[in-house]
């Protein structure tokens, strides 16, 4: 079905901004029950798979069976148009990558329980899952799978930031990499350099091409050296003091590290938000809001809840989210205005 032709139709039901028409055609009933046919089909695909590997006795690992079925949703949502079936696709793809990075570093040393690779990797992919959408979305057509990429490329960063900026996540860092590197694990070692180059031709492309910001395309450049510097100095080092009788404290490498995630959460939430304005897409902006707000809120109470005393806590974190919350809203009003259209706007003032 012709795309102009669907954007005139809806047009006529509802008065859109040329820059979200997209999105909210993908949430239109009739276009999701359409998908969701398809998500129906390409499962019914995907165990046709599954149940053929088991008739002929499991030649295949589950983890080439998921990355299989992964690729049949990709080719049925091209085909078919489908946004739905590219992100069950893409959401395959990013967990077979987990399962097998996990599966090659374990195979090759029965005593790893985790491995660097897997959030490096993912890091990666998210960059270039960034970079692809909104190279994709130049063009009409493929509009709807570009807004797709950027919002699992930035859901899928946003998770790895906020986990690895906690105490936690850096104990998990440590865990990673306590008995060795990426390097001891030849396949991981190819896979990483592939999806690494990706990644990388994926900035410098969007970068030439003008699809990414330079304040974009500089802060996946930041994020990208971040984790490859993961893969080459955490190895070996000490996150965390071996203390088993009291809570365990953050070590020089710990703070290090604990300032770099924090930072980069910080600065990459900010840069959707400006992001947002610059590519006058309110959604950007939405979502860059209340990402900010909740890091204000896990923030507040993961790192300074142990160094205050509680009612003084309390009071305070209750006035701050107030005073964060109410100068976003006027920031995301006045922002919403600059990006409607003059007529838009002189209705609602009317």
């Amino acid at each position: 079905m012709d795309v102009a032709f669907l954007r005139q139709k809806h047009r006529e039901r509802r008065e859109l901004n040329d820059h979200n028409w997209y999105l909210q055609m993908s949430l239109s009933h009739k276009d999701a029950l359409g998908q969701w046919f398809l998500v129906l089909g390409s499962l019914a695909l995907a165990n046709m798979v599954y149940a053929a590997n088991n008739n002929l006795g499991e030649i295949f690992s589950w983890r080439l069976v998921l990355l299989i079925s992964a690729l049949i949703f990709g080719i049925v949502a091209y085909f078919g148009r489908s946004v739905y079936c590219a992100v069950i696709g893409i959401v395959g793809v990013l967990i077979w990558w987990m399962a097998q990075t996990a599966f090659w570093q374990i195979k090759s040393n029965t005593n790893y329980s985790a491995v660097i690779a897997t959030p490096a990797g993912l890091m990666w992919l998210a960059i270039l899952l960034y970079a692809a959408g909104f190279w994709q979305m130049r063009k009409t057509a493929w509009k709807r799978f570009g807004a797709a990429y950027v919002t699992i490329g930035l859901l899928l960063a946003n998770c790895l930031l906020f986990i690895f900026s906690t105490e936690s996540g850096l104990n998990a860092l440590e865990e990673m990499t306590a008995r060795g590197g990426v390097f001891d694990a030849w396949q991981n070692l190819i896979a990483l350099l592939v999806v690494a180059s990706l990644s990388a031709a994926a900035i410098i492309r969007g970068r030439i091409s003008k699809t990414l910001i330079k304040g974009e395309a500089f802060f996946a450049a930041v994020l990208f050296l971040i984790f490859g510097l993961l893969l080459v100095a955490l190895p070996g080092q000490s996150l965390l003091t071996d203390n088993y009788y009291d809570a365990r404290q953050l070590t020089a490498a710990g703070l290090f590290w604990a300032a770099v995630f924090n930072f980069a959460l910080l600065f990459e939430i900010l840069g959707v938000i400006f992001a947002g304005y610059w590519r006058r897409e309110m959604w950007m902006i939405n979502f860059g809001a209340v990402l900010l707000i909740i890091f204000t809120a896990v923030k507040y109470f993961d790192w300074f809840f142990k160094f205050m005393d509680k009612s003084v806590f309390f009071i305070v974190a209750g006035i701050m989210l107030f005073v964060i919350g109410w100068a976003m809203e006027r920031g995301r009003r006045y922002l919403a205005q600059a990006i409607q259209p003059p007529a838009t706007a002189n209705q609602e003032n009317q």
